[in-house]
């Protein structure tokens, strides 16, 4: 496997350090996809070597988490962060360390990771350094914390939800002590802030297992601490998807709820504002999908994404067999007379002048007339065509 600049930049970087005496390795995340035939976007390096050491050995560097022992070693090929290894103190509120101890044990510092899938570490000569079974773990599928389970969770109550989180991304099955633990502790995940359980289910909803998680979280009775219910309807996650986009997922697990007030979970969740005004409208074309229809108003008001997402919704959700396939939502989009309401040849000011009145509630009206006469194929989109008929035809008062 063919090694792209971030793990290039890490190996320089390793070498580097080797070179003034210190240990340093690639840890986390890029070696478990490592060992899987996957290339990691990050790849990180470990360090025996203090905030301080690492900052004399390279020339240009950046202070991104130095009370953490975290260094950006800006690389001709890529920046890289290295951190120091350390250990954790008490974690007094299930989230995270009263304090954290720099040492120069990589042992120490391995094991205070989550899982033994992401406890592994590899050295500058491509040596794995798995001290508790992570490749085993790997090659069996499964989510093993690191050690006690129990004290895992205790620490940070988030890893509960990122066990299920990467059950859903690899399609792994979580060990037994280590689900046992989850579910003896499911309510600790009271103590995690919304936005962080957020940014959970963000990848939840893009893995290819979403329904896996689902069942977690209801066999576990995370499903009783979480806001929302996630127990409804579990069987529709099954062919749930995505396409890439997480706040699809958001809109998917509202429109399951089945209550109207459902939307304000959003808000609680603390999704932001662009993506609140996404799962509205994703849900708006829904219901007007499964009613009425879709009018070639409806194509002109919604943007593609939604269009196409409300309609997988509204397959999956109901069964809908009334064949309207996403080739045909493109071509109906495509062949509007206009796409937006910028590409009218006249605007509010050529009204005023038209009608010689003051501007008033009457433009909004006269202008979403003439938006509805041009997609009816009634008006063609021409300056003077639209005066004649806004002055002879339009029958709203000005």
């Amino acid at each position: 496997m063919k090694l792209d600049e971030n793990w290039q930049a890490a190996f320089d970087i390793i070498q580097s350090l080797e070179k003034f005496g210190y240990e340093a390795v690639i840890v986390g995340g890029a070696v478990r996809d490592y060992l899987r035939g996957q290339l990691a976007n990050d790849v990180d390096v470990a360090t025996s070597a203090l905030p301080e050491e690492v900052k004399t050995v390279f020339s240009r560097t950046a202070d991104v988490g130095i009370a953490h022992g975290t260094v950006l070693v800006i690389h001709s090929l890529s920046p890289v962060e290295v951190t120091t290894y350390r250990t954790e103190g008490e974690y007094a509120d299930h989230r995270r360390p009263n304090d954290v101890q720099f040492v120069r044990s990589l042992e120490e510092d391995l094991k205070r990771r989550d899982f033994t899938i992401n406890a592994m570490a590899m050295r500058g000569s491509k040596e794995i350094v798995d001290l508790f079974g992570g490749q085993s773990d790997l090659s069996s599928q499964i989510i093993r914390a690191v050690g006690n389970a129990s004290s895992r969770f205790s620490e940070d109550a988030l890893r509960m939800l990122r066990a299920i989180r990467f059950s859903a991304q690899l399609g792994f099955a979580i060990e037994e002590e280590t689900f046992k633990a989850i579910r003896n502790q499911a309510e600790d995940i009271g103590f995690i802030a919304k936005e962080r359980i957020k940014v959970e289910f963000d990848k939840v909803w893009t893995s290819s297992n979403v329904q896996k998680a689902i069942r977690y979280v209801n066999d576990t009775r995370l499903v009783d601490h979480l806001p929302g219910d996630f127990s409804k309807h579990v069987e529709y996650w099954r062919t749930f998807e995505s396409f890439g986009n997480p706040v699809n997922g958001w809109a998917f697990f509202i429109l399951l709820q089945q209550d109207e007030n459902a939307v304000q979970l959003l808000n609680t969740f603390n999704c932001s504002n662009k993506e609140k005004n996404y799962v509205k409208q994703v849900l708006q074309a829904y219901e007007i999908r499964t009613t009425s229809g879709w009018t070639a108003r409806d194509y002109f008001e919604f943007d593609l994404p939604i269009l196409e997402i409300a309609n997988d919704f509204a397959v999956k959700f109901l069964h809908s067999n009334d064949d309207l396939k996403r080739s045909e939502i493109v071509q109906k989009k495509n062949t509007l007379a206009i796409q937006s309401r910028s590409e009218i040849v006249v605007n509010g000011r050529d009204l005023i002048e038209w009608s010689g009145k003051k501007s008033g509630p009457w433009l909004k009206r006269v202008i979403d007339k003439i938006v509805d006469e041009i997609l009816l194929n009634k008006l063609v989109n021409d300056r003077q065509k639209i005066k004649d008929w806004f002055t002879h035809e339009s029958n709203i008062e000005k």
